[in-house]
């Protein structure tokens, strides 16, 4: 296994960053809004207990790339070789054993969104700096298997783990203080204890957390002063991470409408599916509600899009990505909220690397909160990707310009509904 001296390398940094570019492409990062040096992430207290069925992490500044769906180690924590994927020529990339090693709940971790975004961020650092890195997909959806993953992980010389999403919040919460050697980032989850409760950050982890209220107040907003008047949101599992994005989409939409004085003209249908996998009944649901005039539904978890897009195909509706740039994936696809993943694990495997494999001492135990401020928080602006025929990068960019400098302030709140004047349906899950 190679070994990473630990220096601050800024040339690593750099070099990363311009292989995630040639990688995946750049969708926002000459977006004219700022040429001011990016602030540090904001440093956050422990959360309280969520109310919600269990969290999902999760986009960056670079769409999804021409990867198989389907790779060595998805489905089970004894991953099977399968031909070569164009990364696995890398002698970087082990199928198990990697320094620095990806876990995943069972959804794909080529998913074009979340799972993706942070795999895509592990590579473009690991590849730059010459570091081993792999992943491993829980087998199944219950804690015994997130346990026996990390355990997989760390059996197979992993010494930094990156979990995603808060399916691992339990599993990391107990083995923080047994596996004190071992490094923990945590993206969009905490330690938490078998009751669910928050527990204190060993040393030994770090947390990153994201404004998603804030990519999907872009997202709703923007849709809106595109000329859009009927909404719709399908989540994933209810966890707070999707709900951020939700409860920030009402507020865009909501704010942009009454900007424009029509706020009696404009509706949303929210639904969370319970699911970040496609399924049949979430077919239904979008078929129902573009058959009912909706115009454009935010789908806004994991695989899901895939249940959404032939519906909107079949009544010529829109959807909005989550995540990452989902453009790629159809025309169908108007914009995307991002919230950065891919930039903020570059960052915190750099300083990571450049403190002597370990947290430096703003990461040691600590939760940062990444948002528009950092330039996480976004929607693609390449010329693939920016599809608003009304809206203009200049409403874009003043709206941007307005977040960063705090002119804007989306609600943070989930546990209770944004009260809007716009109309807003609630589906049971």
């Amino acid at each position: 296994m190679k070994k990473k001296t630990g220096y601050k390398s800024s040339y690593i940094y750099c070099l990363c960053i311009l292989l995630l570019l040639f990688l995946f492409g750049c969708t926002n990062n000459d977006a004219p809004v700022s040429t001011d040096s990016v602030p540090e992430p904001t440093a956050v207290d422990f959360p309280e207990k969520a109310n919600d069925n269990a969290d999902s992490g999760e986009a960056a500044s670079a769409s999804g790339s021409a990867l198989e769906n389907k790779l060595p180690g998805e489905g089970s924590t004894t991953p099977e070789a399968i031909p070569l994927a164009p990364w696995e020529s890398d002698s970087d990339y082990l199928i198990t054993g990697g320094e620095v090693s990806l876990v995943t709940d069972i959804s794909s971790v080529m998913d074009h969104g979340f799972n993706q975004a942070a795999f895509e961020g592990i590579m473009s650092y690991s590849q730059a700096a010459g570091i081993s890195y792999s992943f491993y997909t829980s087998s199944g959806d219950t804690k015994a298997c997130y346990d026996d993953t990390v355990m997989h992980a760390i059996q197979n010389g992993a010494r930094l783990i990156v979990s995603n999403g808060s399916h691992f919040e339990q599993t990391i919460g107990e083995l923080q203080t047994q596996y004190p050697d071992i490094h923990f980032l945590m993206i969009s989850g905490i330690p938490r204890d078998e009751s669910n409760a928050p527990l204190p950050l060993s040393p030994n982890v770090h947390s990153i957390t994201f404004h998603q209220e804030q990519a999907g107040y872009l997202a709703g907003y923007m849709t809106v002063l595109d000329g859009y008047t009927r909404f719709g949101f399908i989540g994933g599992e209810q966890l707070p991470s999707v709900t951020r994005y939700c409860y920030g989409y009402l507020q865009g939409i909501n704010d942009a409408a009454a900007s424009l004085g029509i706020t009696k003209e404009v509706s949303v249908n929210c639904w969370y599916s319970g699911t970040f996998n496609p399924s049949e009944q979430i077919e239904a649901m979008a078929d129902e509600w573009y058959d009912s005039g909706t115009q454009i539904i935010f789908s806004c978890g994991g695989s899901i899009y895939e249940s959404i897009l032939p519906p909107a195909e079949k009544h010529d509706g829109m959807l909005i990505g989550v995540d990452v740039d989902q453009s790629d994936l159809s025309p169908r696809f108007l914009t995307s909220a991002i919230d950065g993943i891919q930039r903020a694990i570059i960052i915190a495997l750099d300083n990571y690397y450049a403190a002597g494999n370990q947290w430096d001492s703003t990461q040691a135990g600590q939760i940062l909160n990444y948002g528009a401020k950092q330039k996480c928080v976004e929607l693609p602006i390449s010329n693939e990707a920016w599809r608003f025929s009304k809206a203009s990068l200049n409403d874009y960019d003043n709206l941007l310009r307005r977040m960063r400098n705090d002119e804007i302030i989306v609600s943070e709140d989930i546990n209770t509904h944004p009260k809007t004047a716009i109309t807003v349906n609630w589906t049971e899950e």
